[in-house]
């Protein structure tokens, strides 16, 4: 039975549509070669790709995606490789203005130039979904102003092959080695072995990678098995080593330690106490004061937090934090002796 009349026709439109737009995404993911696109067309399409004049066919798709969409495509003839500039009138996404404040409260955020390598993915991609609106819409999205932002301090820049090495040694979940130059190592690094599980990225600018201690030389105060947030910018570059033994399916459970502490009534009166650890149980008391009890992990990162309050708060227990208390607080009474009178 012969195919309807038309039918090749609208098949052929079909098939030429598909492929350009499957140029398009290409394009969109990064610049490519003439090649390089023939082959990612042919690989999907198979036979009915690209024909034998190849190169004819694509220049032929991107005058008609120039001409009837207004796409800019632009051709760099020292490195013969194709870029997808602007997309003209071939929208292949749009968004409720709801999620246009969204993309205006992350671009306000996370700026062109931060210069932070973390950062660098983040505004590739909003640079995409920008490319991926309808022209009206990124007219509209230019002159939007987002009056909420995310208080993100410059942290010191991290060196890239530390960054992939050790999201390398995450994705991979292998065990890490590398010399490490803390606040408490007087000039001279020292080598750590640890099970790496996650990169945060902190509002006061720097990043650090949550990680379980392993084996420390020279030893140090550090209890071996404890969770540890090592700041990515102290990690020595061309240290780091990723090691062939790989991490248990789950986390070997942290040491636990039961935490304690009172708030005065200046900073608890309102009954309205923030909660920033697991298991938070909180007692106010008729004077104003409060009594805050939770679950911690990570001593380090519990002083820290608690530090926040100033002389507003006094840590009960467990004994460990009390002591990184008084460790902290001698520091400071040297820094800051008493005035005589």
């Amino acid at each position: 039975m012969s195919p309807p009349a038309g039918g090749g026709i609208k098949r052929s439109s079909w098939l030429t549509f598909r492929r350009r737009l499957l140029l398009v995404r290409t394009l969109l993911r990064s610049a490519a070669s003439g090649d390089a696109l023939i082959a990612t067309v042919n690989a999907e399409l198979g036979e009915q790709g690209y024909p034998e004049a190849a190169a004819a066919a694509l220049k032929h798709d991107f005058d008609a995606l120039k001409g009837e969409y207004g796409c800019r495509i632009s051709y760099d003839r020292r490195s013969r490789i194709y870029f997808l500039e602007d997309l003209g009138e071939l929208a292949l996404l749009d968004l409720p203005d709801e999620c246009l404040e969204a993309l205006a409260f992350l671009e306000a955020s996370f700026p062109e130039g931060s210069g932070l390598t973390e950062h660098a993915n983040l505004r590739a991609l909003l640079d995409r979904v920008f490319l991926l609106l309808p022209p009206i819409r990124q007219t509209q999205q230019r002159r939007r102003r987002s009056s909420v932002r995310l208080g993100m301090a410059t942290g010191q820049r991290i060196d890239p092959d530390v960054l992939a090495l050790v999201k390398y040694a995450i994705e991979q979940r292998r065990e890490l080695i590398f010399d490490y130059l803390s606040n408490f190592d007087p000039g001279r690094p020292r080598r750590h072995r640890v099970a790496p599980y996650g990169i945060t990225f902190r509002p006061e600018g720097h990043s650090y990678l949550d990680a379980t201690l392993l084996e420390v030389s020279p030893r140090g105060g550090e209890t071996i098995h404890a969770a540890i947030d090592y700041r990515l910018d102290r990690m020595i570059p061309g240290s780091i080593s990723v090691l062939p033994t790989l991490l248990p399916p789950i986390r070997p459970s942290l040491p636990r330690y039961k935490l304690r502490y009172t708030l005065v009534a200046q900073v608890a009166r309102r009954r309205d106490v923030a909660t920033y650890f697991p298991d938070t149980q909180i007692v106010y008391h008729d004077d104003g004061s409060a009594e805050v009890t939770a679950t911690v992990t990570n001593l380090w990162q519990a002083r820290q937090q608690l530090l926040r309050y100033g002389d507003a708060c006094q840590v009960v227990e467990p004994p460990e934090l009390v002591a990184l208390f008084r460790k902290t607080a001698e520091g400071l009474s040297q820094l800051y002796p008493p005035i005589e009178s």
